[in-house]
């Protein structure tokens, strides 16, 4: 009875994930009834995609391309962070450039130098499986948005399937697209390593927060595994923060082979995890194992020094219909966690997740985030040297 089940669960899932997967309309640009500001910000991208006619594929290329995306927003103006967290943003992407390798370093450095006065640090963000290349740009651009942050983003695309499913073959009935995009994944660690590598090279030491989702965190963990230029590089520098959201790895071979490895590359481990995140459940099921994005799979690693944050009742940006057919999974609408997310790119205490009511202490280095309101601002809140040693 297992068979028959597991398929009608993947594909009930896969359907409910439609909304996740697509970009957002964008009605901006047929005029809504209030006319909203419109604002364009900048995504630098590096992708180990083929690109044939013109248009990057689906398939691994021995080199890395480098380049711009323009994605302007629909804005209605507001001072509340909250509201910039939860309510629904348009988007489009309207322009694009590729530029050389060193016009990358060189326009990367420069924008990174521009942050500095604010404090923020640039964001290098892996989109997970059945992700295009404009959909991973618009994921990752939207996160950043919301966050008001000023530094710098950058979007590893690597060569994912487009859609959640693919044609049903003899050895993968229902998981052939997952399955081909964990191969691409494994394959596409030395371009990650090396992509990582030439950021680092651009940006101010100990500023750049590495982000891996779904399955992109598990690309990101393995890359920085083993011994390379890259891990040595962020062993004597370590990165402001290692974020892993709804993260699609083993929780098993995460605690025995990848929590002590990560510990050393920067200045703070989030795994960002929920009880009730749909395509992580289907995860479990096709591969037999709990995942680390599963938050009951992950609160022991809070004593591997990493700090757990459980966002299954967090505020989210799903409206009342999305409610009902959210997978749980997208990061760009977990409100609550997006606040926290750039309460830790900007530096805030982790003892502030209590302080400011956003997340309860639920053990050590634990937090399980509540329904509290989002606060207005990401301002600063009472720290004493306890909190700074949690």
């Amino acid at each position: 009875m297992k068979r028959p089940l597991l398929a009608l669960t993947f594909l009930l899932t896969t359907a409910m994930s439609v909304a996740e997967a697509a970009p957002r309309r964008p009605e901006w640009a047929g005029g809504p009834k209030v006319k909203p500001d419109t604002v364009a910000d900048t995504t630098f991208y590096i992708t180990n995609r083929v690109r044939r006619a013109g248009i990057l594929q689906k398939a691994r290329s021995d080199s890395l391309e480098f380049g711009l995306m323009v994605v302007r927003f629909a804005d209605f103006p507001s001072t509340a962070l909250a509201d910039q967290l939860l309510r629904p943003l348009t988007s489009k992407i309207v322009d694009s450039v590729r530029l050389s390798r060193e016009e990358f370093v060189r326009a990367l450095a420069e924008a990174d130098a521009r942050s500095a006065p604010t404090g923020d640090g640039a964001v290098m963000y892996v989109h997970g499986y059945a992700t295009s290349f404009r959909r991973g740009i618009s994921q990752a651009s939207e996160i950043m948005h919301r966050g008001r942050t000023e530094g710098p983003l950058i979007v590893f695309s690597w060569p994912a399937n487009r859609a959640l499913a693919t044609l049903p073959t003899r050895r993968a009935l229902i998981s052939g697209a997952y399955r081909e995009d964990s191969a691409t994944a494994v394959a596409s660690q030395p371009a990650l390593r090396e992509a990582i590598g030439l950021v680092l090279s651009a940006v101010r030491p100990g500023t750049l927060t590495l982000l891996g989702h779904s399955m992109g965190a598990q690309l990101l963990a393995e890359s920085l595994r083993g011994a390379s230029p890259l891990r040595a590089a962020l062993t004597a520098q370590p990165a402001r923060a290692l974020v892993f959201f709804a993260a699609d790895i083993s929780a098993q071979r995460f605690r025995d082979s990848l929590a002590v490895p990560v510990v050393a590359l920067a200045q703070r481990r989030v795994i960002y995890a929920a009880n009730n995140d749909r395509m992580l459940s289907i995860s479990h099921l096709v591969n037999r194992t709990p995942r680390v994005g599963q938050a009951n799979a992950a609160k022991e690693l809070g004593a591997e020094d990493i700090e757990v944050v459980d966002v299954t009742s967090g505020v989210r940006s799903d409206g009342f219909w999305r409610s009902f057919v959210d997978p749980h999974h997208g990061m760009r609408f977990a409100g609550s966690a997006l606040y926290d997310f750039f309460g830790v790119i900007r530096g805030m205490p982790a003892s502030c997740r209590v302080n400011n009511g956003i997340a309860n202490l639920m053990g050590e280095r634990v937090w399980r985030l509540t329904r509290t309101p989002i606060p207005p601002t990401l301002g600063a809140c009472s720290v004493t040297d306890n909190d700074l040693r949690q």
